[in-house]
């Protein structure tokens, strides 16, 4: 009976967190459209499920850049380049963050990342290849749903430092 409870609390917390999303657009004046879908745990799952192009969907990613953090959002059709990034942030070292790290750090789980780093009060980092499209499809803290907004809106609203951050998938 406790798993079910727990599982209750999980998700009311998913829901509270797609709406804090859903509340910093709008209070922001940003057009979106929420995307509803099935569980997906992976960006490239939201691709397959939506139907939508790879460049348009956003795969985010916490790095640990020496004592700190940063989100990499690249289109999920490609691996992260942590060379890239450590040249971007002039650090010393640069990681994958652990699952440890999203839960201690931003207080949400792996496949929940959202690209808007201001909201966990990290820096955004945005690859070149997402510049290709005009919108872009990303999670609103939910394996059910996601948002869809214009790119040039994304840019205004995080101000992300844009550069090479991404490489092709052999």
């Amino acid at each position: 009976m406790p798993k079910k409870k727990t599982f209750k609390k999980a998700k009311s917390k998913i829901k509270v967190l797609s709406n804090q999303i859903t509340k910093f657009l709008d209070q922001a004046k940003v057009k979106y459209n929420v995307l509803e879908h099935k569980m997906v745990f992976t960006a490239h799952d939201v691709g397959a499920t939506t139907k939508k192009k790879l460049g348009e969907i956003a795969k985010v990613v916490l790095v640990r850049a020496d004592n700190t953090y940063a989100l990499i959002v690249v289109p999920a059709g490609k691996y992260i380049d942590l060379a890239g990034i450590k040249k971007a942030l002039k650090a010393k070292k640069v990681s994958i963050a652990k699952e440890k790290d999203i839960l201690t750090h931003l207080k949400t789980k792996v496949g929940l990342l959202h690209p808007f780093g201001s909201q966990y009060k990290v820096q955004t980092l945005l690859d070149k290849g997402m510049a290709k499209s005009k919108k872009m499809i990303a999670s609103a803290g939910s394996f059910t749903h996601s948002v869809e907004l214009g790119l040039k809106d994304f840019e205004k609203l995080v101000q992300p430092l844009k550069g090479a951050f991404s490489k092709a998938k052999k």
